[in-house]
């Protein structure tokens, strides 16, 4: 998004974590690509020149630990900050040291304001929202992977697959498709109304909701704030969610208008709320329409865009030098 945003009045430099040397890919008990493309990145910051660091997922701390270490004063900007589980011990005590180096962090939830910031030692003006926001996601092959009518269920993180397989226990009549990791199905008995699919490629995954009667996003608490990606695809494939009432996605979940919600590790309340849209078409469409509303006005790529230009305008990035003169 960002050269498309800035023109010719930025220049952008990207480095990336795929492997390109044989150590990298040959020790992978370690992420040697990150670390050294993290490295880069900061020493390239070093030089004085860069207005702007902008990271993503692990490679956030890694950078900004090596900023602090380094003495390496760069502005820096986390366009996406998230914890499935929060870290403890020497991990925590790293971050802590590491993120003071952070000057914004973009967040999917509210919670996440508040949350971050007490549990890290951030000032929670530091935190902005920003919905997750993608385009329409592909979907492959054209044709069902799955016949008949089912409820989908989607992801990795932070999830609660146990409630769930609880649930649909609860109702042999309703047929589900899981599509998971394997660490997702430890020590879990499937019943016989229950398929799984481990490690699906996206685009699968996408037709196995797409074609789902909805989709079921559960959570372990009240507070887990995970699940956006599912949710927003969802958005746009027009598929209504019921999913664990958790602050973690209050902003993109709201019974009786875009979903439904359930109680938190309650097979009972999960499998009756699952049951109601089963039975019940039209309220189904209904919801998966103000869904797909949605995610059309508020979780769109165009959306994540104006969030971005957002970002830069506060950095003058972008701004030509007629106009600063013009400021001036």
């Amino acid at each position: 998004m960002g050269p498309g945003l800035t023109g010719d009045e930025a220049q952008w430099i990207f480095y990336e974590d795929r492997p390109k040397f044989f150590w990298e890919r040959a020790i992978r008990r370690h992420n040697l690509a990150m670390l050294r493309a993290c490295f880069q990145a900061a020493i390239r910051a070093a030089r004085g020149d860069i207005r702007l660091l902008i990271t993503h997922d692990h490679t956030s701390l890694y950078c900004a630990l090596i900023c602090r270490l380094l003495r390496i004063r760069v502005d820096h900007y986390v366009h996406s900050f998230n914890f499935p589980e929060l870290p403890v011990g020497r991990r925590l005590r790293l971050m802590r040291f590491a993120y003071q180096q952070i000057a914004r962090f973009s967040v999917h939830s509210t919670m996440e304001c508040s949350l971050y910031s007490r549990y890290f030692g951030i000032p929670e003006d530091r935190f902005r929202l920003r919905l997750w926001g993608i385009d329409v996601p592909n979907v492959s092959p054209a044709y069902p992977l799955q016949e008949g009518r089912y409820v989908s269920s989607l992801g990795g993180n932070g999830r609660d697959y146990p409630t769930l397989i609880e649930a649909s226990r609860l109702l042999p009549h309703i047929a589900f498709v899981l599509v998971l990791r394997p660490e997702n199905l430890a020590g879990l008995d499937v019943p016989a109304n229950v398929r799984v699919i481990v490690n699906a490629p996206f685009e699968e995954a996408m037709n196995i909701l797409q074609h789902s009667e909805f989709t079921v996003l559960p959570l372990p608490t009240s507070t887990t704030p995970c699940g956006h990606v599912t949710l927003v695809c969802a958005m746009h494939l027009g598929k209504t969610v019921v999913a664990t009432a958790s602050a973690g996605i209050a902003e993109y979940v709201f019974h009786g208008r875009n979903g439904l919600t359930c109680d938190p590790a309650s097979p009972r309340s999960l499998a009756d709320t699952i049951d109601r849209l089963w039975a019940d078409p039209a309220e189904t469409a209904l919801l998966s329409e103000n869904n797909r509303q949605f995610g059309a006005e508020h979780c769109s790529e165009a959306r994540s865009r104006d969030d971005l230009a957002s970002v830069l305008a506060e950095w003058r990035i972008g701004v030509s030098s007629e106009e600063l003169l013009a400021e001036a």
